[in-house]
């Protein structure tokens, strides 16, 4: 059994699955944007490994529509380690998800677990799960303003970015988050009461 991971140690997977978003909507934004040339991209590739060779066929990613979605697959991906990182920072904290909880950090806890449930039950179709008293609405402050999720109307439904605000929201909770993680500051809500 390995040794529990420390607050320091998940705040850093928060960060380097933070950059890895970022370069995801990076590269998306580009290949929207037409900026990567699909006869150079789509050829034969072969990368040398340690154990090996891999070799990938011309015959994958023929038009932009297929770089588009292979990238829109990228970032999708990314949002989901960076919700389950996230997650993981929260319970390293000693913060537990309640959705009863009137505490604002306890309820920006549980609005992360709760994107996190969809994702973990589900990264290639993520939907959203609230099973019991989380089949609820939820309202969360953040410092620029609030954001409210009826988890019973949305459990079984796609995840979607549109519902929290789009990539620009998750990277409001994202910085809320760790700031409030950082600065131990968490005292008695660490109970999630």
């Amino acid at each position: 059994m390995s040794p529990p991971i420390t607050l320091k140690e998940a705040l850093f997977d928060v960060k380097i699955s933070s950059l890895q978003l970022e370069f995801a909507i990076r590269l998306l934004s580009c290949c929207e944007r037409e900026l990567i040339n699909v006869a150079e991209f789509n050829t034969n590739h072969a990368v040398l490994l340690e154990h090996g060779v891999i070799e990938f066929p011309a015959s994958n990613f023929t038009t932009m529509e297929d770089i588009v979605h292979a990238a829109s697959v990228t970032v999708s991906a990314a949002f989901g380690t960076s919700t389950l990182t996230l997650d993981k920072a929260w319970e390293v904290a000693g913060v537990n998800p309640n959705p009863n909880s009137k505490d604002e950090i306890v309820k920006l806890r549980t609005l992360v677990y709760m994107i996190r449930c969809a994702y973990a039950h589900g990264i290639a179709d993520p939907r959203w799960k609230a099973n019991g008293s989380y089949r609820r609405i939820l309202q969360v402050t953040l410092r620029r303003n609030q954001l409210q999720f009826d988890f019973s109307a949305l459990d079984g439904k796609r995840f979607d970015f549109s519902i929290l605000g789009g990539h620009t929201k998750w990277f409001e909770i994202l910085d809320e988050s760790v700031t409030t993680i950082s600065t131990g500051t968490l005292g008695v809500h660490s109970s999630g009461k």
